[in-house]
């Protein structure tokens, strides 16, 4: 029998990431670094105890594979013991990054919680007040990559009670992220299930809305890729309607942030304006990891060298660890507002224009970057490339050719 139902649907929780190549921040910003995705799991435990959910649904990927501490381990356990003492469940299933951890760690939960334990479809009821009002449906890695389509293995057979497919998995045809468990939009429409609870991907999103196919994104980013607020889902069931609502857990905001509008006309008066721009975005409830961008005249940029730029740098950062809610500014990349005509230049029988048509000609002039960054043992140490990051680094080394081809010509 349908009744009210509340739920609170999460993934992604990696907690006590490695946080790989950001071992040279200051020792206290760092250790506040490394302790974000435990501090957001805290608060997600806080938030289904306010909300007064029925349960809580973790969807893959709760720990890092050469990362699990003791300590990671034990935050979880706490918080799963907090539900338990408000009469919440929980329903686990693990992903790619924490397959077989029950064989590394101690993983024996309270008996509120249950755990999808193999690559078969498994089914979980939820009671209610003596009755069975819902059914979660699962499965958890047992390998780091499942190619198996197991959007098909799922069956929902009870119309009677909430049907609620958990799945760990990506779109078949997405090319930012390794492919498991792969489905189609498609693939859905062929279950009569309530509810889709997603996980793997880190990036917030409502896929469909009738049912609600959802990716809450992970509780806390880990990089500058995984920009602006991080959370999770407060879901909201009755027999004639579903409501979603976000709710963001993170501790630390990684945000990249544009500066095209500086007034400075020179090195010090810059120094001065990001100070003053710096402090209007620090925030008594948040910390903040930002790549800054500076599009700087013409007139001023010329003057400017790259020493420069890295003082400056340093110094916006100075005392930051000592600040609670601190900002830091994790790198600044900056370029020319140039004023030319591509197009007239392009146009041009100069040897300029043959090189501007050249790099239009190359399909993919930064592939070799690409396939640099996308070796083993640099993505260890270097975050992903976004599309707009080569984007940017394309443009910018135009800008630093032409700017080098103008000035031979004047010569």
């Amino acid at each position: 029998m349908k009744t009210t139902i509340r739920f609170i649907h999460a993934a992604d929780l990696h907690l006590d990431s490695p946080y790989v190549g950001m071992q040279n921040l200051p020792e206290s910003i760092f250790k506040d670094v490394k302790e974000s995705t435990l501090l957001a799991y805290n608060r997600l435990i806080e938030l289904a105890i306010e909300k007064r959910v029925d349960f809580v649904l973790f969807v893959g990927d709760l720990f890092d594979q050469q990362s699990t501490s003791i300590k990671s381990v034990i935050t979880l356990k706490r918080g799963l013991e907090k539900l338990k003492e408000h009469g919440i469940f929980a329903y686990i299933s693990y992903g790619n990054h924490d397959f077989g951890m029950g064989d590394k760690v101690d993983l024996t939960f309270p008996d509120n919680t249950y755990v999808f334990q193999s690559e078969e479809i498994q089914c979980f009821p939820y009671n209610k007040n003596g009755e069975e009002v819902a059914q979660i449906h699962g499965f958890s890695y047992e390998k780091r990559a499942v190619k198996k389509k197991m959007i098909r293995e799922f069956n929902f057979d009870r119309p009677d009670v909430y049907q609620i497919g958990t799945l760990h998995g990506s779109i078949q045809s997405n090319t930012d992220h390794d492919v498991y468990a792969p489905f189609q939009l498609e693939d859905f429409e062929k279950h009569q299930a309530d509810y889709w609870a997603l996980g793997h991907i880190h990036k917030r999103e409502i896929l469909s809305e009738n049912p609600f196919i959802i990716y809450p994104g992970n509780i806390q980013g880990r990089h500058i890729n995984e920009p602006g607020e991080k959370g999770c889902y407060v879901v909201d069931m009755t027999p004639h309607q579903t409501e979603v609502e976000f709710h963001s857990l993170q501790e630390i905001i990684f945000e990249q942030r544009t500066i095209n509008d500086s007034e400075a006309n020179n090195i010090e008066e810059l120094t001065e304006e990001l100070f003053r721009i710096k402090e209007s975005w620090r925030n008594t409830s948040h910390k903040y990891i930002i790549r800054l961008h500076l599009q700087l005249p013409e007139t001023f940029a010329s003057t400017v060298e790259h020493p420069q730029i890295d003082e400056l740098l340093e110094l916006l950062n100075e005392q930051e660890d000592t600040e609670r809610d601190w900002v830091w500014i994790q790198a600044i990349y900056w370029s020319v507002d140039w004023n030319y005509d591509r197009d007239e230049m392009k146009a041009s029988s100069q040897f300029i224009g043959e090189v501007l048509q050249a790099i239009d000609d190359d399909e993919d002039p930064i592939r070799h970057l690409e396939i640099l960054a996308n070796n083993r043992v640099v993505k260890k140490h270097v975050e992903p490339f976004t599309k707009e990051t080569l984007d940017e680094m394309k443009a910018e080394a135009e800008q630093m050719i032409v700017k080098e081809l103008i000035k031979d010509g004047e010569s």
